[in-house]
């Protein structure tokens, strides 16, 4: 095989991976059908194909600077898949037991996957604790097969001549994972204080039967539901403000046939917005299943954010380069989903854009979102620190992982962690730390369209058009590469930080 052959066969699996989980999510399979694309592209993740990649970069002369970025790329996603291969056999018996799980509830039987949605909704501070409860420990039943797919990465790292995972994805990603865990570490010392007080207000309001200091993960749901603004948020008007939204920005998204939007009923049809990369940028698909709130139109935006992102992907480079659209790294994808996302950060596009919303409860609705938005940082600064711990080369038995998971979220979020979820909490490839890098740019972006296109530049067409120049590249630059070709400088917690702090300020 060579390297044109290894793309090719890449790209293939790749979108037929996604094709499957769309089905999946969509409600069309009621189970992920992956065995037959395991044993047709396993030749993709082998230690020969990656030798082979190796090769190829090395004798890659330096001035070729987008291939040797496509190598190293494709090097990384071969690795990453490497370590999923050989762990296979316990990933897909994790999801097969958890797709079998049902929690009894008030006379229903409950699938493990929409218990969250449904605390979320219970207003009973009693009733979410022992939902929660029953759903931490239907979760833990799987804790010894998780711990033996960790104990698998860590095994191929060390067989890919890596120390450990941590070194491994140190060197895939490109990021000094240590290094980001002392800014994090900063970043919480910074927004304690005001975090803790502004939380503690929104517990005082919206959540009085539960005191500050016994709040619990179920809890957390409850207060990211945000349920007292719904009227301002119904459900047929979700996608009407998406529409024209983006049409401020001069893209019409009713126009663009190459992002399919699945807003379908179906029975099985999971209930949180995705977006899936089928073959970008001719096939772009984004799943809904509109039941209004502000957590639900966040998400679509979040997602969206996404779709416009692979599909405006340039073609001629996707086609050379798939690597630059099935990215290990995801940062440069999150940074463009936070930043229409964030736009309910702003108060102005709130009133212009959700008719019933006025001056004084759109700047609530902000409050309420930017302590939010800190908490899930924080929280991701916290889950960062523990996996470097859990990644590292130190051997550390399961009940201290345990207790250094649940502490360092419980004391960063205000919201107890159950130390039981302290591998089902954990999402592989270091993806806490993409999404810090992630949020870190998307307010050096938004300032900077701020300032190039003014206070208002959802609504110009010059701002959409940059956004369509970077969505091109697909995600050929990190993040940081981005920041230093658009002229923000390096990405920072400082400016994260700044521009939370300030909106918790203010009253």
């Amino acid at each position: 095989m060579n390297t044109a052959d290894y793309r090719s066969d890449f790209a293939a699996y790749s979108s037929a991976l996604e094709l499957a989980h769309y089905q999946h999510r969509a409600g069309f399979d009621r189970e992920l059908h992956l065995e037959p694309l395991y044993e047709r592209y396993g030749d993709l993740f082998t230690e020969d194909a990656i030798d082979l990649l190796q090769r190829a970069y090395d004798d890659t002369p330096g001035y070729l600077e987008t291939e040797r970025t496509g190598l190293r790329m494709l090097s990384g996603a071969a690795r990453a898949g490497y370590l999923e291969a050989r762990a296979r056999e316990l990933t897909d018996e994790v999801a097969r037991r958890d797709s079998q799980v049902w929690v009894e509830w008030l006379g229903e039987r409950l699938p493990l996957s929409s218990i969250p949605r449904t605390i979320s909704n219970e207003a009973s501070g009693s009733r979410r604790r022992a939902l929660g409860a029953r759903w931490i420990d239907a979760q833990a039943e799987c804790n010894e097969l998780r711990a033996e797919r960790v104990d698998s990465f860590h095994e191929s790292s060390r067989k890919l001549g890596f120390d450990s995972y941590l070194a491994l994805f140190t060197e895939i990603v490109g990021t000094d994972f240590n290094s980001l865990v002392a800014s994090s570490a900063q970043f919480l010392e910074r927004t304690e204080s005001l975090y803790t007080s502004a939380l503690s207000d929104v517990v005082a309001n919206d959540l009085p039967d539960v005191r500050f200091d016994e709040l619990e993960h179920s809890d957390y749901f409850f207060f990211r539901r945000m349920s007292r603004f719904d009227p301002v948020f119904p459900a047929q008007d979700l996608l009407t403000t998406y529409f024209t939204t983006l049409r401020g920005l001069g893209i019409r998204v009713e126009q663009q046939e190459n992002i399919h939007i699945d807003a379908e009923t179906r029975a099985f049809k999971h209930p949180r917005a995705a977006c899936f990369r089928i073959n970008p940028p001719d096939d772009v698909r984004l799943l809904i299943a509109p039941v209004g709130g502000v957590y639900d139109y966040t998400a679509l935006f979040h997602e969206a954010g996404h779709a416009q992102h692979f599909g405006r992907s340039s073609r001629d480079l996707c086609g050379r380069h798939p690597e630059f659209l099935y990215s290990v790294d995801n940062a440069t994808t999150e940074g463009y989903a936070f930043l229409f996302s964030h736009l309910f950060h702003d108060a102005q596009w709130l009133v212009e854009h959700r008719k019933d919303v006025s001056p004084g409860q759109a700047r609530e609705i902000v409050q309420r979102l930017t302590i939010l938005t800190c908490c899930n940082v924080r929280r991701r600064c916290a889950s960062l620190g523990y996996e470097v711990e859990l990644h590292g080369a130190a051997k550390m038995s399961s009940e201290r992982l345990a207790v250094c998971y649940s502490d360092a979220v419980s004391q960063s979020t205000h919201f107890k962690r159950h130390p039981s979820l302290y591998l089902t909490d954990v999402d592989d490839a270091f993806y806490s730390a993409a999404y810090l890098r992630a949020w870190c740019f998307e307010v050096a972006l938004r300032e900077h369209l701020r300032t190039r296109y003014g206070r208002r530049w959802w609504s110009s067409r010059k701002a959409g058009d940059e956004l369509v120049d970077l969505w091109n590249t697909s995600s050929r630059y990190t993040v940081e590469e981005l920041s230093n070709l658009i002229g923000l400088g390096e990405i920072s917690f400082d400016l994260l930080a700044d521009d939370l702090i300030a909106t918790m300020k203010e009253k």
